[in-house]
């Protein structure tokens, strides 16, 4: 997507010439040239790079329509903001947002940047062997800044190495604007903005506010693989969004929901609404039956882990994905898809212990060989 000019200097000479001003302006992307030339579209159907499917879960419903499938991960319970942690957290702060003086300070969080150093400061700590695999994204290009010479001035070389790397890995500081294409294993984002002097936080939030906000934020929220942290010198109900029309803001007040309370903040879909199933309800009670933990219609999406299986002493750890040929399985067009694409992500690529088919007519014929 282009930049914005948000937060940079304007003047008189900014002021286009006047053939100019009255030319068509572009679309924001190539993407959006070819919709708007009635190019053929075609949707992607499945989701595999995240290893927490909640990463991918909010752009899903909010962008594309819940046409994404994904995949759920052998853990259960709530996302964690620890360095082996996953999902997306909220790490709530008490900083300030300088709007006005603070000399070089302008436009910065100080509190919230030394609070993100010190994060990834003891992430590398935690990982001597190699360097871990972490980006920072701001809000605005001062925070960005002030974010990155805290790192080059830390006094530590191997923060200096890997923010100088150039494989795709190691450690980036961006803004909002300029993080397309970059992925790392975990994102921590800046918010940086807090209430003003009267107590409010003001809905101003820079390429949010603009037309095509949201889709930005879209690109900054799923750039991490494992784990999103959200640190934030606001409540999320301190976002006022219903007092603004900008869809950015709004989709904010969302996202920020989601990391402060987790995946039940996310917009029910009764598409995927669980249906009654006499065959998975039957495996279940034979697994039930042998003192196992059994947990039904696994996931986020359209794609589901018919029997997530743990065992009684760790209930919160699964064991065993049990997929069946019920009418999900059915729906889906191709024999990659209903059968090797599901096994091969859980098994190989998100680590499920085990993956098990239980197809209904040997079910039928010596359920007892099964349970």
């Amino acid at each position: 997507m282009p930049p914005t000019s948000f937060a940079e200097p304007t003047t008189d000479d900014d002021a286009l010439p006047e053939d100019l001003a009255t030319a068509v302006e572009d679309e924001e992307s190539i993407l959006s040239e070819c919709v708007q030339a009635r190019v053929p579209r075609q949707w992607l159907s499945w989701h595999y790079r995240s290893q927490d499917e909640s990463l991918i879960a909010f752009s899903n419903g909010q962008y594309y329509e819940n046409r994404l499938s994904s995949f759920p991960a052998p853990v259960h319970g709530p996302a964690s903001s620890a360095p082996d942690g996953r999902g997306v957290s909220l790490v709530r702060v008490d900083g300030t947002f300088y709007r006005s003086g603070a000399g070089k300070l302008l436009r910065t969080n100080p509190v919230e940047a030394e609070a993100i150093v010190a994060e990834i400061r003891r992430r590398f700590a935690l990982s001597l062997d190699e360097s871990p695999s972490i980006g920072v994204v701001t809000f605005n290009a001062q925070q960005r800044a002030l974010i990155d010479a805290l790192l080059r001035d830390a006094g530590d070389e191997r923060l200096v190495e890997a923010l100088d790397r150039t494989d795709g890995e190691g450690l980036f500081v961006k803004n909002l604007e300029n993080v397309q294409g970059d992925e790392r294993d975990v994102v921590l984002f800046s918010t940086a903005f807090s209430a003003n002097d009267r107590g409010q936080l003001p809905l101003n939030f820079g390429p949010l506010n603009k037309v095509g906000g949201e889709r930005r934020l879209n690109v900054a929220i799923t750039r991490a693989r494992r784990q999103v942290v959200v640190f934030s010198s606001f409540d999320p109900a301190d976002l006022r969004a219903e007092q603004t029309s900008s869809v950015g803001i709004k989709h904010l007040r969302a996202y920020l929901d989601l990391a402060a309370y987790g995946t039940d903040a996310l917009p029910q879909d009764t598409r995927f609404a669980s249906l009654p199933d006499r065959h998975r309800e039957a495996v279940a009670d034979a697994l039930r039956a042998r003192g196992l933990v059994v947990r039904t219609d696994v996931g986020l999406s359209e794609f589901k882990v018919d029997l997530a299986v743990s065992l009684a002493a760790a209930p919160d750890v699964p064991v065993l994905a049990v997929l069946l040929d019920g009418p999900a399985w059915a729906r889906r067009r191709t024999v990659g898809d209903r059968d090797g694409l599901p096994v091969e992500v859980l098994g190989e690529m998100l680590r499920w212990p085990a993956v098990e088919r239980v197809w209904l007519p040997a079910w039928l014929a010596d359920r007892d060989a099964w349970s």
